[in-house]
């Protein structure tokens, strides 16, 4: 069963170049000037919504007769900018146009065109038709949200996804947050994904009806008084998610590994080559270096790079380099040895092969975060309870995770200052039955400017998340009645 909600809002923008004035504008190309270019009208099938996929009818008179011309979408390219693999920037974006097709103008002067809103962002677009460069008429439509919510019901711990599109670039129309029954669970963004996104995140209890709903806020928090907002225009969808007997099991897993994003090997040495195999996995991994075109019979050194320090200890960071061993090249110049990957970091880590100070080849492998494990995993309110994780990361988008229990926020854990070693110490709370605890990709720090959703849980994290993509973690824990003892 699905719930699903449009943005009842629909614009159109038919006259030439009202597109400037509104939210924000879509600026027109240097030689674009409104005396020259004329009205391009843009309707709609009715009842149709203004939504990715939707099919709209672009007309225009007073046109060259018997042209062939060109329709271009206007928009924008960018999003989350990461420098040096490990400073998060925000966003940024460039304007830019898509194509849309070509049409021919009839002999009247009349252009009766047709196209499908493309997936993309949110908000004003400009449409415009030009003749061999020369544009000769524009409009605007602005798209609008739509919000889709699957499943609608499910016992505690179903994965709910809520699914959405026509996202905004700019900065009020970039950011949605869910609440479950007033509390909030996390953002919801789709800068890197133009506008279309997933939110993903669990059922709580108890069985019966439970309020869901999708506020603006552009900081990552609810916006509640929203119709008096500068975005008032935007949707706030609601639904309503029905938990039904059962639940999840208590214990704790990771979501399933994106591939990470890795460089090639880099060589040193003129001939020689190196690969690791698997490419990434958890601290204790076991895996196969192999390479080639190495001094003959020569004693060389494999060494590990990673990064040590802490951000908030005042001493700073700086990459730290460590020998795991040291191999004898065979007397065909090649190498090959088991390597079990050490505890550190999550991320990225080199691993080299020297010779003295000369590095000869060198290849990347990504350490995935990974759960030890959750203990006790019930007992009644009040039970101390130990969450132990490794591989967190270092950067600014992969040092943190950011907890919810029960689909409220609970705080954030860092693992840098620990070298990837977290323990998360709390008390269990809430009534007899399954509680939820999960972990979320979160943005550490960045730049101070007008939006900062840092420390929060980001919902949209396997499609948005800045960087590499990394998994969220999910746990859970019995609370008994103060007679049981079972743990």
């Amino acid at each position: 069963m699905r719930s699903r909600i449009l943005n009842s809002k629909f614009l159109i923008l038919n006259c030439a170049f009202a597109l400037s004035a509104c939210r924000e504008g879509v600026r027109a190309s240097n030689h674009e000037t409104t005396g020259q270019l004329k009205t391009l009208t843009l309707t709609r099938a009715a009842h149709a919504q203004p939504v990715v996929g939707a099919a709209i009818d672009a007309t225009a008179e007073g046109l060259p007769p018997n042209r062939t011309v060109d329709l271009t979408w206007g928009t924008v390219d960018g999003g989350w900018v990461v420098e040096d693999g490990y400073r998060f920037r925000g966003k940024r974006f460039t304007d830019s146009t898509k194509p849309l097709g070509r049409a021919t103008v009839g002999a009247d002067g009349r252009l009766a065109a047709h196209f499908t809103i493309p997936e993309d962002f949110g908000g004003v677009h400009s449409i415009t038709v030009s003749d061999a460069g020369v544009p000769l008429a524009q409009g605007g439509i602005e798209v609008t949200q739509t919000f889709e919510l699957q499943p609608s019901e499910g016992p505690i711990g179903t994965p709910i996804e809520l699914r959405v599109t026509g996202f905004g670039w700019r900065t009020m129309e970039s950011t949605w947050v869910v609440n479950w029954d007033n509390q909030q669970v996390g953002y919801v963004s789709a800068t890197d994904t133009r506008g279309a996104a997933v939110a993903r995140f669990r059922a709580s209890g108890p069985a019966g009806d439970h309020e869901i709903k999708v506020y603006t806020g552009y900081m990552g928090q609810s916006y509640l008084n929203h119709e008096q907002a500068p975005n008032a225009y935007l949707p706030r969808p609601r639904f309503v998610f029905r938990v039904t007997p059962g639940a999840a099991p208590a214990r704790g897993y990771a979501e399933s590994y994106p591939a990470q994003k890795l460089p090639a090997a880099d060589i040193g040495a003129a001939g020689a080559h190196l690969t690791i195999a698997p490419v990434q996995g958890p601290v204790q991994t076991r895996a196969v270096v192999t390479g080639g075109g190495f001094p003959a019979n020569a004693r060389v050194s494999l060494v590990w790079g990673t990064q040590a320090g802490s951000r908030v200890s005042g001493n700073g960071f700086a990459p730290k380099d460590s020998e795991l061993a040291t191999l004898v090249v065979g007397a065909d110049g090649r190498l090959n040895a088991p390597l079990t990957i050490p505890e550190d970091l999550g991320g990225m880590h080199t691993l080299s092969i020297r010779s003295g100070d000369k590095t000869l080849a060198r290849a990347f492998f990504a350490i995935e975060t990974s759960v030890v494990g959750i203990s006790p995993s019930s007992g009644p309110a009040g039970t101390p309870v130990t969450i132990h994780l490794k591989g967190v990361g270092w950067t600014d988008v992969d040092n943190i995770y950011v907890a919810t229990y029960d689909n409220a926020y609970m705080g954030y854990a860092c693992g840098f200052n620990s070298q990837g070693d977290v323990t998360v110490n709390f008390t269990a709370a809430g009534p007899p039955g399954i509680h939820l605890i999960d972990f979320y990709p979160g943005i550490y720090q960045g730049p101070g400017t007008d939006q900062q959703l840092y420390r929060l849980p980001q919902l949209t994290y396997a499609d948005d998340h800045p960087g590499n993509k990394i998994p969220a973690l999910r746990f859970a824990f019995e609370v008994t009645s103060p007679s049981s003892t079972r743990r």
